[in-house]
């Protein structure tokens, strides 16, 4: 009887041990199955490795794109910034590729191009004499005009600026002149008829001819302004009043004839 128990109970514990197994079976996978939700659990929760990966990859990339956004920012404020300064030095016109047609482009190329020639004492005497010029056109090779006279500075920068730097000085050289201009014959002419004793300037008619061959010629009416034409004209004047008109004839313009 004893041993017909003992068989029963055996039996009994072979079928629960079965269960129980079968229960932590299912119990485990039941349990890799959350810790792979808590893995891809987008709420914060520690997961497995997949998670890491994931934040990596999200790190790495918004800093490509951080990247990219700083490269696009510094390439459009290089941009600015070169073409804030070409608009500031008025050199360049972006159409053309060209110096623009005003005083400042010209002062630029000529004490660049004409810096062993130069009949200016600096850039600004530069801008007070160009201011006198008529503009012209960019086309302009021998007329008395800005134009005229940047076209030789820039051709000066490249070939001959012994050649070409008189023709862009404000004097023109008889070439980027108008040919009805004043000359400085005439105005010496004048200067030593009417303008002697004291009230000349100059030790002899050669350096009047040298000092004058530096001035914008400008016209026969100047009665004012830095030109051949100025002096001339109170040089001529000066025949009925020397005091008066002989130190505006001068070189020195006597506060009429000065830039």
């Amino acid at each position: 009887m004893h041993t017909g128990i003992g068989s029963s109970w055996c039996a009994r514990l072979g079928v629960a041990a079965l269960g129980l197994a079968s229960a932590l079976a299912v119990g485990c996978a039941s349990g890799n199955g959350n810790d792979d939700d808590g893995a891809n659990d987008s709420s914060g929760s520690v997961g497995d490795g997949s998670e890491g990966g994931s934040s990596s990859g999200g790190a790495t990339s918004a800093t490509s794109a951080t990247t990219a956004s700083t490269t696009a920012t510094t390439a459009e404020t290089l941009s600015t910034t070169a073409a804030t300064a070409e608009s500031d030095s008025g050199a360049m016109d972006s159409s053309t590729g060209e110096a623009t047609l005003d005083c400042t482009s010209y002062c630029d190329v000529y004490m660049t191009a004409c810096v062993d020639h130069s009949e200016y004492a600096n850039t600004e005497d530069c801008m007070a004499n160009c201011e006198q010029w008529p503009v012209g056109d960019a086309a302009d090779t021998g007329a008395d005009s800005l134009g005229c006279r940047l076209y030789h500075a820039t051709v000066a920068g490249s070939t001959d600026p012994e050649l070409h730097c008189p023709h862009a000085g404000p004097s023109g050289a008889q070439t980027c002149v108008a040919a009805e201009a004043p000359t400085c014959d005439l105005y010496c002419m004048r200067y030593f008829t009417n303008c002697t004793g004291d009230l000349n300037a100059f030790m002899d008619t050669d350096e009047c001819m040298a000092e004058c061959s530096t001035w914008y010629p400008g016209a026969e009416t100047d009665v004012s302004g830095h030109t051949v034409g100025c002096h001339s004209y109170h040089a001529n004047a000066a025949v009925s009043d020397a005091e008066t008109h002989c130190p505006h004839a001068g070189p020195g313009g006597g506060g009429i004839c000065v830039l």
